[in-house]
């Protein structure tokens, strides 16, 4: 593959991601990760599929409604190997309270047969709050 073609199907294994985030498909969603791979969710890693699909399944419970939407991305890829990052908006109701998440995604992705999958994926808020915008918000380096 080409530069340009691996970073058209890293931004493919992204857009199947929050779309099955979006429809509650774990089984899409869980595909997007290889056997092998860790989410860091907050601090908190976890590592496998299986691990991490019930990690997933915990916190989809939680909420009423959950709205992903990705923004910018950057990648640095090496053969087999990439790396790179996500900037997310999230919006959801618990509890029946609105609130929207500000998100970054640091990823390493590995090509497996010819796919690009996460490997590791470390999930970092960036604002996590009211819809009005009025709590606090951390800087990312």
């Amino acid at each position: 593959m080409s530069r340009i073609e691996d970073e058209i199907a890293l931004r493919n294994l992204m857009a199947r991601y929050v779309d099955a985030v979006n429809r509650y498909d774990e089984d899409a969603w869980i595909a997007t990760w290889a056997q092998d791979s860790t989410w860091n969710l907050l601090g908190n890693p976890v590592t496998g599929r299986d691990n991490i699909l019930a990690l997933w399944r915990q916190m989809m419970a939680s909420f009423e409604f959950a709205l992903m939407i990705p923004s910018s991305c950057l990648f640095d890829i090496d053969g087999d190997y990439a790396s790179g990052h996500w900037y997310l908006h999230e919006y959801s109701r618990k509890d029946g309270n609105g609130g929207v998440i500000l998100s970054r995604y640091l990823d390493t992705y590995v090509r497996v047969d010819g796919e690009w999958l996460f490997k590791t994926r470390e999930y970092r808020f960036i604002y996590n709050g009211p819809l009005d915008m009025s709590g606090d918000f951390t800087r990312q380096a």
